[in-house]
């Protein structure tokens, strides 16, 4: 593999090295059970302490090492052109609901950081969707227009910061944005203590309903609560089967140092690219995101590569010193689901799809979560029911994502590479009698094999040449070289294969 400009690690867990939290070793019983330690389960665990509750919040990393530890971290209840669909979709009163809830998540981030004197470089900031088309200025002159009728902060404008001509764009004022480790590991830490307990290095891997639903743990310890919260990203409780609602999604990140001017403004254009600026020892780092798409459906090298050459084209960049990347989930409506994990599911609550716009959105699910398990009504949760059917116009959507998932099962596992023909640093699917096993060469020449088979749902994995990981295209599953699950819905690592089984040759 060729290299790749910048240190391949998030900026935000870069920076924000915490104290751990330990690892749960005893069985334990405590009003609630949050599963999954990004911004939807630490604000929610956070807001049902000061309820009154007594809560356990439970992750199978480190508290904001997930998809809220790899973003460019803008809080806003802008999301792209998302307000003229809405109202389209979900009427006048959805799009209103869908933006009085994110702009709600906004403010709680905020009073919390403000509260709690969190330094975590929280800035107001004017968020912009802009093109560079003159054949779309009408698009975008329409979505300020909606999202000013659905009650939002909107403006249309041609007047930005940016080194190039802009046909026109939304403004969204005062909007913000943060580092969100340093925050969410502020809010973990008020969480523990007081007979709520925080707990990292603990995978969940099933969660039984009832009157006290019951949570067991990877290494065997149960937690009991009357409530529990799955908030995982992607659930890795299929009984709703969202993974057939959703679609994973990669993208990509660069954090830029350039010469001169960075842009101050939040932007994303209407061709995906994202930009912003983050306050570092010496100046503004500019990050520069975008070449989103489907997870295990294009080369990961060719998308940063393509992001490096976006960001040298348009600035006169002096070095790039960070690269990550990460994947959303994209509810095939465009609304996060929140609520019940299932018609039938009394006690077990769900948070997902936040089409990468996660900040405003996990945050205002955790204040609907909140409200559910206090018995108060909520003015958004209708609009976010995680048992919605959903408007018909996606139902388009809903049946092409699932025939390319099909289509995916079916085809990969026709794949049979050979284990000579891998590269060091590189990765295969290999033949393995009737199966496939997926064979990793490391950087030694040393060869590790694994299953290929995903454990969450037997779609075949796909090597990630940029991660070196084991990516599953068709609900985002994600696993390390040695089969260790990275991200769900899996629970289960890879098994691992020995190289004679594989293949070798």
């Amino acid at each position: 593999m060729q290299s790749l400009p910048g240190r391949p690690a998030s900026f935000w867990i870069d920076t924000a090295p915490g104290e751990p939290f330990p690892v749960l070793e005893r069985g334990r019983s405590f009003d609630v059970t949050v599963l999954g330690a990004g911004i939807t389960g630490v604000t929610t665990a956070l807001l049902l302490k000061r309820e009154g509750l007594k809560v356990a919040l439970i992750e199978a990393g480190h508290v904001a090492h997930g998809a809220s530890g790899y973003s460019t971290a803008k809080v806003t209840s802008q999301h792209s052109l998302t307000y003229s669909n809405l109202r389209s979709h979900f009427g006048d009163d959805g799009a209103a609901a869908y933006g009085a809830a994110n702009q709600a998540g906004l403010a709680l981030i905020v009073r919390l950081s403000e509260e709690l004197g969190i330094d975590c470089d929280l800035r107001r900031k004017p968020a912009f969707t802009y093109t560079e088309s003159v054949e779309e200025r009408d698009t975008v002159r329409r979505e300020a227009e909606d999202a000013l009728a659905s009650g939002l902060p909107a403006s249309y404008t041609e007047d930005l910061d940016l080194p190039w001509p802009v046909a026109g764009a939304v403004r969204f004022d005062d909007q913000a944005e943060f580092h969100p480790v340093k925050y969410l590991v502020a809010l973990a830490q008020e969480v523990d203590g007081d007979g709520s307990a925080v707990f990292e290095g603990t995978r969940a891997v099933g969660v039984k309903d009832g009157e006290w639903p019951r949570v067991t743990t990877e290494n065997g310890r149960t937690v009991t609560a009357r409530h529990v919260v799955v908030a995982t990203h992607a659930p890795f409780l299929d009984r709703a089967g969202f993974f057939a609602r959703m679609h994973p999604e990669r993208s990509y990140v660069l954090g830029v140092k350039v010469r001169g001017a960075v842009p101050q403004g939040m932007y994303i254009s209407t061709q995906g690219h994202s930009l912003r600026a983050q306050p570092v020892a010496g100046g503004e780092l500019l990050l520069v995101g975008g070449e989103s798409h489907k997870l295990g459906h294009s080369d990961e090298v060719e998308r940063y590569r393509a992001l490096e050459t976006y960001a040298r084209e348009r600035f006169d960049v002096a070095s790039i010193d960070w690269r990550w990347a990460t994947h959303d989930h994209i509810p095939h409506d465009g609304v996060p689901y929140v609520g019940r994990l299932a018609p039938f599911s009394k006690n077990i609550l769900v948070a997902t799809g936040f089409r990468k716009w996660g900040y405003a959105n996990g945050s205002a699910a955790a204040l609907m979560l909140t409200d559910r398990i206090a018995g108060r009504s909520n003015p958004w949760a209708s609009t976010f029911d995680s048992t919605r059917l959903g408007p018909p116009q996606a139902a388009s959507s809903f049946v092409k994502e699932n025939a390319n998932v099909g289509r995916r099962f079916a085809m990969d596992r026709l794949k049979r590479g050979t284990v000579s023909g891998i590269a060091p640093g590189g990765g295969a699917i290999v033949r393995d009698g009737l199966g496939q096993s997926a064979v990793h060469r490391d950087d030694e020449g040393r060869l590790h094999a694994v299953s290929a088979r995903c454990t969450h749902l037997g779609c075949i994995v796909d090597w990630n040449d940029a991660e070196r990981s084991w990516d599953c295209p068709c609900h985002g599953s994600r696993f390390d070289t040695d089969g260790s699950v990275l991200s769900g819905p899996a629970v289960a690592p890879l098994a691992r294969r020995s190289v004679e089984d594989a293949g070798a040759d």
